[in-house]
């Protein structure tokens, strides 16, 4: 049991740690410890029965709250990416319209001019 016990310490570490590499936005560390303490995880509590999980509570609480930390970040963040990405399309359709205002030529020729040949 107290093999269990410190591989959810150390599931627990990695957790801030990903938390820490998520709030500085850093996804590709975070990908890594998230794989690490999910194998972790399930070793720890891979064919445990009720009493043991009991036993285990406090820091299985604990955990779930760690978890819900790193999942409220990971929003946050997509959330932004999302708005950047938004941003960026808006920008490229604005610089699109300055492209072809600005002379772009085989372009306006085609809309403008019809050719004698067709």
């Amino acid at each position: 049991m107290t093999a269990r016990r410190q591989m959810l310490d150390e599931a627990l570490s990695i957790g801030r740690k990903e938390l820490g590499f998520l709030v500085v936005g850093d996804v590709y560390e975070a990908e890594k410890l998230a794989r690490d303490r999910e194998r972790i995880l399930d070793e720890a509590v891979n064919d445990l029965d009720r009493d043991h999980l009991e036993q285990l509570a406090d820091q299985l609480v604990e955990m779930k709250s760690l978890h819900d930390k790193i999942t409220g970040e990971a929003r946050k963040l997509h959330s932004s990416i999302k708005t950047d990405l938004a941003a960026m399309k808006k920008q490229n359709r604005r610089i699109a319209g300055y492209s072809f205002g600005s002379g772009n030529m085989p372009r306006l020729a085609r809309d403008r001019f019809v050719s004698k040949k067709s």
